[in-house]
């Protein structure tokens, strides 16, 4: 599991895609926990969806742990992400619930 946190936007967008890329090249499935963000932007929805790609590419899994973080699920929203019909809207929203919701 990769936590995000901080701030995930395009002031640290090389630092986040490094560490998705490494987690990605280190593990056969990858869980990405975003509760401890600080901030996101679109830059943030873009490195997710890149990693998910890159992911996909080398026949391994990437997913989202719900719930998802406050900035990052106001940035979906706000930018249209989570509308019907939108190409990566399971991506978003079909979630397993992350391992420190189940321990509260």
């Amino acid at each position: 599991m990769l936590v995000l946190t901080g701030d995930a936007g395009i002031k640290n967008a090389t630092e986040v895609a490094a560490n998705l890329r490494n987690t990605i090249e280190n593990h056969a499935a990858v869980a990405i926990d975003t509760q401890a963000l600080s901030a996101a932007d679109v830059t943030t929805v873009q490195s997710l969806l890149a990693a998910r790609l890159s992911a996909r590419a080398l026949g391994k899994d990437l997913t989202l742990l719900a719930p998802l973080g406050g900035p990052l699920q106001a940035v979906l929203n706000d930018a249209g992400f989570l509308t019907p019909g939108q190409e990566h809207a399971a991506f978003w929203s079909d979630q397993p619930t992350s391992q420190q919701d189940t321990e509260r």
